[in-house]
């Protein structure tokens, strides 16, 4: 049993790798991972109960290596092994608000209390302009905004006080002058939500649907790749990229660039919670011009699904 367990763990370390390759790998790397750990506390009582001592030295060991193989390879476990010493230059946060009752005065507390300098949000609520308030900048472009301490200019859109009339996901880039002057390009890709939909719901057009979500998904991520790529200078993509690390999306269009989580976070960093489960899908992703110093998730104080990701950032070129 141990032995198979181990065999198990194997083949779900490499499924969650064919995430968005295989549809079946998908389901995996989109569900609830932490089920796979629930066989690590019956095989372990009887290990101990059980198993003669001349083999428990043994069989322990295939159970704690199949248990690190979990943490890390399949449940995303992050130690913070690349953080840098020193006060953070910036400090960025990125959520999506859908589904909360976010209040102004309340994010504006949070950002206070957290000492946020660039804030990026996604289903934003605030077509009244509600967060603007002395010493404060604050765009919205419908389902994307910005609120700065440090002054900004948006770029790319001809007609920006109107943009929200459009009603779309188009990311939006802008440029912060602050300190050290950088870009921020705020995100919102396509949700497997409406895949899953398609799939359970829907005879003999299911996997079609979920194909076309997955399809469009890669689309979004591609297209908005290919407009970072064009960028000089010092960069951030921030927000909700509805994509895990290990997402072959993901991994095509983003992996050669600093995930801040990944590389400073401890611990799993789920930002996105369902009724059983949590996931990892927003994301501060930064050209190679900078470092971190601290990346958290916290527990969101107006409600919602997903959770603020906060990361602390210096420019080292």
């Amino acid at each position: 049993m141990a032995y198979g367990y181990a065999a198990l763990v194997g083949v779900l370390w490499c499924a969650v790798r064919l995430t968005d390759r295989i549809d079946v790998a998908t389901l995996i790397g989109f569900g609830p991972r932490w089920l796979a750990a629930v066989p690590l506390v019956p095989l372990t009582a009887w290990m101990i109960v059980a198993v003669p001592k001349r083999q428990m030295a043994l069989i322990g060991g295939v159970l704690a290596l199949s248990a690190t193989a979990l943490l890390i390879g399949v449940l995303d476990l992050r130690l913070g092994l690349g953080r840098t010493p020193g006060p953070p230059s910036v400090r960025v946060m990125t959520q999506n608000l859908g589904g909360s009752a976010v209040d102004a005065d309340v994010l504006g507390e949070l950002m206070v209390r957290e000492q946020v300098d660039v804030a990026a949000f996604q289903e934003c609520p605030f077509y009244d302009n509600s967060p603007t308030r002395p010493g404060w900048q604050f765009y919205y472009g419908g389902d994307l905004c910005l609120l700065s301490r440090y002054p900004f200019t948006v770029l790319d859109i001809h007609d920006p006080d109107n943009e929200w009339r459009r009603g779309g996901r188009t990311p939006i880039r802008f440029e912060i002058r602050g300190p050290v002057p950088f870009q921020v390009v705020n995100v919102h890709f396509q949700t497997v939500r409406g895949g899953l939909t398609a799939l359970w719901g829907s005879r003999g057009e299911g996997l079609d649907g979920f194909e076309d979500n997955r399809r469009e998904a890669s689309q979004e991520s591609s297209s908005t790749r290919a407009r970072v790529r064009a960028l000089d200078g010092p960069f951030l993509v921030v927000g909700d990229f509805n994509l895990p690390v290990e997402s072959a999306f993901y991994r095509d269009n983003w992996a050669d660039l600093r995930n801040m989580f990944s590389r400073c976070g401890r611990g799993f960093g789920h930002t996105k919670f369902t009724p059983l489960f949590g996931i990892r899908i927003d994301h501060v992703i930064a050209s190679g011009h900078w470092e971190c110093t601290d990346a958290r998730v916290l527990s969101s104080p107006y409600g919602g699904d997903h959770a603020p990701l906060i990361v602390d950032l210096n420019l080292t070129s």
